[in-house]
């Protein structure tokens, strides 16, 4: 669903007609909030409440599915480390502006591609000093530092370059601010730009329910409603079928922020219904 189809859903659920008005900022602040709740659940806690992994449940995949991307960051080598177990060199990439969690790395080393595989800092020492699990050209290790992470692998080899399958950050979500707001008159519209109407509007003879995106045609008149341009606005980075609980879990932001804890615990409730 467009920003606004989202902002009227958030306004139903927090029974606007009898709460407190809710200015524009504080329905994206709250939307915001709740994509950024919405993805840090999907990435669970350690008490098991929650999936601990991005890759251990379908559903959990498709929830975020709009936020993978793929990055070749360039690669720098730090230096190389010796153990009496063997010699390991040390490369790095930085992470993108947008990364938010990993996925998965994949090094292309002397013409093939091999997964790479995590290593805590204080597995650091045993692997590094057991001939079994030792880093190579073919079983790379890496740890993340404070700008990307760090690749352990062998001595020697052609490290080509390197894919980087991460959890992007979500767009800011927005549906603009009250002085972007377009009211019925004469010329207000430019035909072939798209607008969404806020409240069931009329343009060009043809009634467009309150969500409603549409394309300005024939005339620049827009008879009765209001709308905003599309352009000004920016919906939920996030597949189409989450928008409906992100909206519920917005709406129960703003009602505790007014202390209306009933209505908040019954979204709440739905909520956790899935």
């Amino acid at each position: 669903m467009n920003a606004i189809a989202t902002m009227l859903r958030v306004e139903f659920y927090t029974d606007n007609t009898r709460s407190a008005r809710w200015f524009y900022s504080d329905i994206t602040k709250a939307v915001q909030d709740a994509i950024q709740i919405f993805v840090d659940e999907h990435f669970g806690d350690e008490n098991g409440r929650k999936p601990i992994s991005f890759q251990s449940i379908q559903q959990v995949r498709s929830d975020l599915a709009t936020l993978i991307k793929n990055s070749s960051p360039a690669i720098t080598t730090t230096g190389t480390v010796t153990t009496r177990y063997g010699a390991y060199t040390q490369n790095h990439i930085n992470i993108p502006t947008d990364y938010y969690e990993l996925v998965a790395l994949w090094p292309l080393i002397d013409g093939y591609t091999d997964y790479s595989r995590p290593m805590t800092y204080n597995q650091q020492g045993p692997v590094l000093n057991n001939s079994f699990t030792k880093p190579s050209n073919v079983k790379t290790k890496y740890n993340e530092d404070a700008t990307g992470f760090t690749i352990w692998r062998g001595v020697g080899g052609t490290f080509s370059s390197i894919t980087l399958e991460y959890i992007k950050e979500p767009a800011a979500y927005s549906i603009g601010n009250e002085s972007n707001i377009i009211s019925a008159g004469a010329g207000v519209l430019t035909i072939g730009l798209s607008y969404i109407a806020i409240d069931d509007s009329v343009q060009n003879g043809v009634t467009y329910l309150g969500g409603t995106q549409f394309t300005a045609a024939v005339t620049t008149t827009l008879t009765s409603g209001t709308v905003i341009l599309a352009s000004l606005t920016t919906p939920i980075e996030l597949p189409v079928k989450t928008h409906e609980i992100i909206a519920k879990m917005a709406a129960a932001i703003l009602l505790k922020n007014t202390s209306d804890y009933p209505k908040a615990q019954a979204l709440e409730g739905e909520i956790e219904k899935g």
